[in-house]
């Protein structure tokens, strides 16, 4: 009886490690999208300490590339906040595939319903990352002269 409880929890344990993977992955880009949101902020800091400090008059172009920071700052702020509430659901989703070893609930529905709400998330946070990049790469235009 030990040894078929034992072998039951093993396999719940390795039924629970398949998302943990997922959830690496979603820390690995909600990584990569404040590594930019990092970079998008320093900027902005800049635009700031040069129109306070050496009063810089704002051309079009400047209030131009202003204008698409916040945009890819809430973009990036979009996709952060879809690929945190993916990872909230994996992990509600990996405790409930615990539980469902344990008691005597099927759970199979829920299970699934969650993974596949969780996945949807992961897309929303990537077609936000998406979008952010296409703006900075939209505003960045490089002189024919260095090319």
């Amino acid at each position: 009886m030990a040894l078929e409880n034992t072998q039951n929890i093993v396999e719940i344990i390795q039924l629970a490690l398949t998302p943990v993977f997922l959830l690496v992955a979603i820390g690995t880009m909600i990584n990569v999208v404040t590594g930019r949101v990092a970079r998008v902020i320093d900027r902005a800091r800049w635009y700031e300490n040069e129109i306070s400090h050496h009063n810089l008059q704002l051309s079009s172009q400047n209030k131009k590339e202003l204008s698409s920071l916040d945009k890819r700052l809430k973009m990036a702020n979009w996709s952060i906040s879809f690929l945190t509430t993916a990872a909230v659901i994996v992990c509600m989703d990996i405790i409930l595939l615990m539980l469902s070893g344990l008691v005597s609930y099927n759970l199979e529905t829920v299970l699934m319903v969650m993974f596949m709400l969780s996945i949807s998330f992961i897309t929303g946070g990537l077609v936000a990352f998406l979008m952010e990049v296409s703006v900075a790469t939209a505003t960045l235009k490089i002189p024919k002269n260095l090319q």
